[in-house]
């Protein structure tokens, strides 16, 4: 059988398939149309124009924040058409804002010592945003230290100073440490000291670190080898 004998036997089974399975062919061939369909509106059209909302109403929130007006950025405001962070995070939970506003919701409800309620929206933001990351990481460490899981706010308070690896960030290192040596790990807070020395020596944790380590060694038994 050359090519084009091929190429037609190959044309000819195609054909009878068809007809033998018309139907189903055409059903399935519109059910991609309507997936496709579907995800060009999503990406295209919905979820720009989601976007694009949960920015203006965020922005709205902004000031409200800044200021500790805590109980409008967590109820909202109907009479100046606020809406809190609270219903941005979950009427927007798919956008950029919308993980923001969960942060927003976290940070306010820590400041309000509701230590629950701030983990549940610290958890639904992307903690491994290199910017905001350490921060919402950090503000899981205080709930913690909070609800009395010392343990657990030590290794997240060094999780956001590693993930943020800066001067700004360098701080939750000492935070770290205080933490670990309350619950008795002095040699974990002894190497979150020695980093803060080595690696961040212009800072004000860094300049104070080499006591912490000199009474930790101390603590270790170490002075005395």
């Amino acid at each position: 059988m050359n090519i084009k004998e091929s190429i037609t036997s190959i044309q000819t089974s195609i054909k009878a398939y068809y007809e033998a399975n018309k139907k189903r062919v055409q059903q399935i061939g519109l059910v991609a149309i309507a997936i496709i369909g579907g995800a060009v509106y999503w990406f295209q059209f919905y979820m720009p124009g989601q976007e694009k909302e949960a920015e203006v109403k965020f922005a709205k929130l902004w000031h409200y924040f800044k200021s500790d007006s805590l109980d409008v950025v967590l109820k909202g405001d109907k009479v100046n058409k606020i809406m809190s962070a609270v219903e941005i995070a979950d009427k927007y939970s798919m956008t950029a804002k919308g993980k923001e506003a969960s942060l927003m919701a976290g940070l306010s409800y820590l400041k309000k010592g509701e230590y629950k309620k701030a983990l549940d929206y610290l958890d639904n933001f992307n903690a491994g945003d290199a910017i905001l990351g350490p921060s919402a990481i950090a503000a899981k460490a205080a709930c913690y230290s909070g609800l009395g899981d010392l343990s657990k706010s030590a290794d997240l308070y060094e999780k956001a100073a590693k993930l943020g690896e800066n001067e700004y960030t360098s701080a939750y290192y000492q935070k770290a440490a205080v933490h670990y040596e309350l619950t008795k790990d002095y040699a974990s807070a002894l190497s979150c000291y020695e980093t803060l020395e080595s690696k961040y020596s212009a800072t004000r944790e860094g300049q104070e670190a080499e006591k912490y380590i000199y009474r930790l060694k101390g603590l270790m038994g170490e002075l005395n080898k």
